[in-house]
């Protein structure tokens, strides 16, 4: 969905001369802190896109830069999976850089469960079964996304998901571990937190993701997600001991299966939790719906 882009001044077109040969830029879709999200059609062959326009002359950020070419780096790693956002094009110049993806008409997961509240076990089992091919084929490149929510997947025309957002992607070489605190508060798993409040803490690495698939299943069955709390520092002691319920009314309906896979996945030590390929061979998807489009 369009917003007001009064605000947003579009770069000069001598900045970005080969942007604006190739296309044509149109209404605002989104804001993030130092970039611009605008639909764009490409002049020779009218399809349309998304343009990603980050501003490296307004950032006070000086590491956005690095992190950007970064992302284009495992976006370029990654290509090529029917779940994962295409980068289509990337332009450069001394004070932008642009990143051309394909559009997904439906937008942000987020935005629609915000609609419809909860989904249907068999829409989840959808949306969950391409998540986790979609994270199969990150971890096979030995990347950990570390910011996986709806608000980093996207839906197509038809409503198949597209995993976006690898800024805070990292690859990960075996046997290695990570220590930066990054992510979303309320997807962040109990080891990751305790790089930032234990010295000496082990590190994470790709359980991390699974994790947080555990968090966004859960909120695709309910429409609220298992660990949130209005004190952000008892939502943190509630992840550090896995403390959530299937106890509440909106659990009533829901069978055993999805359960038992959100109960793999929310484990607190992550060499007992489950992985993405066992994930892929849980019960919960050995009978998926004959079509995929179920929205």
């Amino acid at each position: 969905m369009a917003v007001d882009d009064d605000v947003d001044v579009l770069p000069d077109r001598d900045a970005a001369k080969g942007f604006y040969a190739k296309y044509e830029p149109k209404e605002v879709l989104g804001r993030g802190g130092c970039s611009v999200v605008r639909r764009c059609i490409e002049k020779e062959t009218g399809q349309q896109y998304a343009a990603k326009i980050i501003d490296l002359s307004d950032s006070s950020d000086e590491g956005v830069y690095e992190a950007t070419k970064r992302e284009i780096e495992v976006l370029r790693m990654v290509a090529g999976h029917p779940y994962i956002i295409e980068l289509h094009d990337v332009f450069e110049s001394s004070t932008f850089i642009f990143l051309v993806f394909e559009l997904c008409e439906h937008g942000e997961l987020f935005d629609h469960l915000t609609t419809v509240v909860t989904l249907s076990e068999k829409k989840t089992k959808v949306i969950m079964r391409q998540l986790f091919e979609a994270l199969a084929h990150v971890h096979g490149k030995g990347i950990v996304h570390r910011d996986l929510k709806p608000e980093n997947i996207l839906l197509d025309d038809n409503y198949n998901i597209k995993l976006t957002d690898f800024g805070f992607a990292k690859v990960l070489p075996p046997g290695e571990t990570l220590t930066e605190l990054c992510g979303t508060p309320g997807y962040l798993a109990p080891e990751l937190l305790r790089c930032n409040m234990m010295e000496g803490a082990p590190g994470y690495a790709h359980q991390v993701d699974l994790w947080a698939c555990g968090v966004i299943m859960y909120t695709l069955l309910v429409g609220c997600p298992p660990f949130w709390h209005r004190k952000q520092m008892v939502m943190i002691r509630n992840i550090m001991e896995g403390k959530y319920s299937f106890n509440t009314p909106e659990w009533e309906d829901i069978t055993d299966t999805p359960k038992d896979l959100i109960s793999k996945l929310l484990v607190v030590e992550p060499a007992q939790r489950i992985s993405v390929q066992e994930a892929l061979t849980h019960d919960f998807f050995q009978i998926l719906p004959l079509m995929m489009c179920l929205f």
